[in-house]
């Protein structure tokens, strides 16, 4: 059965790139209202602008992906909430230009909180998608296009705001080189191959994102934090130079 053919809760919105961005502007904008009005200064709106870039184009490459594998395809409710936590990763980006642990009240948390949406709802559009027995080529793209734009984003984040050594960026950028080198090699007509199954790969991704919370929140401080990322950017780099090995027929 088609992808298309499952979907029973879907909205009258073409999948398009161009339309799904216009359903993302209106609550990006929305919360970028939110921020100034929690205390932020103006120029944290120059940091969503580019946290927005990066939604945009996570957003970009997955309609394009879909429409290749799938044709056209509805906007679901699953889809939409993925649309919703590309918006909290572009709010994010307020914080490559405002220190997120500057201050000393409850707005100090909201980098924290905006990267739990944007990181933790991955657990819910998917659910909803299979609970409503609507899984979609477009909703599957753009889940692992958002979480990988999210973590670009968030690295980036922590190592600006000095909870990361510059290192840790490695992490952001492992997915996205991962990706332009299998789309190269498609290119040029090289051979790519199937991952293998990893019970490390599950655990590595959790241990990541909670570094990487630690790092955008308040506490347990940016020595502890530092440590951690560090730590944890060992295993993220190693287990995508193997996945490169596999895919590349390396290895």
């Amino acid at each position: 059965m088609a992808p298309t053919d499952r979907v029973v809760r879907r909205l009258p919105i073409d999948g398009g790139w161009r339309p799904l961005v216009a359903l993302w502007a209106v609550p990006t904008g929305i919360g970028a209202a939110g921020l100034l009005a929690a205390g932020l200064p103006f120029v944290a709106l120059a940091g969503v602008g580019l946290g927005g870039v990066v939604a945009v184009a996570a957003i970009r490459v997955a309609a394009g992906r879909a429409r290749e594998a799938a044709g056209t395809e509805p906007v679901t409710a699953a889809t939409v909430v993925t649309t919703l936590r590309a918006s909290a990763l572009a709010l994010l980006g307020a914080y490559l230009v405002v220190d997120p642990t500057a201050g000393g009240s409850a707005i100090d948390w909201l980098a924290a909180g905006l990267f739990a949406i944007a990181a933790g709802g991955d657990a819910v559009d998917g659910a909803l998608a299979r609970a409503t027995d609507a899984v979609t080529e477009l909703g599957a793209e753009l889940d692992v296009e958002v979480d990988g734009a999210t973590v670009l984003v968030a690295a980036t984040v922590a190592v600006v705001a000095g909870a990361a050594p510059v290192a840790f960026l490695a992490v952001g950028l492992a997915r996205p080189l991962f990706a332009y080198g299998l789309r190269r090699r498609r290119r040029l007509g090289l051979a790519t191959h199937d991952l293998r199954p990893s019970r490390l790969r599950r655990p590595i991704g959790a241990a990541t994102m909670l570094a990487t919370w630690l790092a955008l929140s308040p506490v347990p401080g940016q020595g502890f934090s530092r440590v951690l990322t560090t730590a944890v950017a060992v295993p993220v780099v190693a287990s995508f130079v193997r996945d490169w090995l596999v895919a590349s027929g390396r290895l």
